[in-house]
């Protein structure tokens, strides 16, 4: 019984051990449809865990309709339009999809606002395209805050130190170019 005890409590700690996993793990991952995730770190640096709410934001196509964030109705996947900005979708949990040759995603499932069908939100592509808010920045947003600074650094509004210490925050962010 001690045994059975034992071999219990060390399957149950295997389990909870290395939920987090980050974006460069999961593109470096031999096999990325084995990984098993309760909690993602994504490129930008925020983490998405089960029980999170990710906030919908601007669609990025044309008329109005998101790219990366989609609507699971009985497993037909139909793109939602600019009527869901601003909802907060629970995560339920992670799905990895994909193939070898095209690359694999992390998609964030969540509830829907009527409940009858999930949200599957591709989350760095739809970091990338704004598709949904984020507390960290995207690309653009740090060349935005970088030009920002640099005025008010030319105003004196700042130090050249404090404007230094933001272009070594935000340089990394800006120099990927994906």
């Amino acid at each position: 019984m001690k045994k059975i005890i034992f071999f219990l409590l060390l399957f149950l700690s295997l389990e909870s051990f290395a939920q987090l996993v980050t974006y460069e793990e999961f593109k470096k991952a031999k096999n990325p449809k084995k990984v098993k995730l309760k909690a993602y770190k994504a490129s930008n640096g925020q983490v998405f865990k089960i029980g999170d709410k990710i906030t919908i934001g601007q669609p990025s196509m044309r008329n109005d309709q998101y790219l990366n964030v989609v609507r699971n109705d009985l497993g037909t996947l139909k793109r939602i339009s600019v009527g869901m900005k601003g909802f907060q979708a629970e995560i339920k949990k992670f799905r990895i999809y994909g193939r070898k040759r095209i690359g694999y995603n992390v998609v964030a499932v969540t509830k829907t606002p009527d409940g009858l069908s999930n949200l599957w939100v591709e989350i760095e592509p739809a970091i990338k395209n704004g598709e949904i808010e984020t507390t960290g920045l995207n690309r653009k947003q740090a060349i935005a805050k970088l030009k920002e600074s640099k005025e008010l650094f030319d105003l004196g509004m700042i130090s050249k130190e404090e404007y230094e210490k933001i272009k070594k925050e935000l340089t990394p962010i800006i120099m990927k170019k994906e």
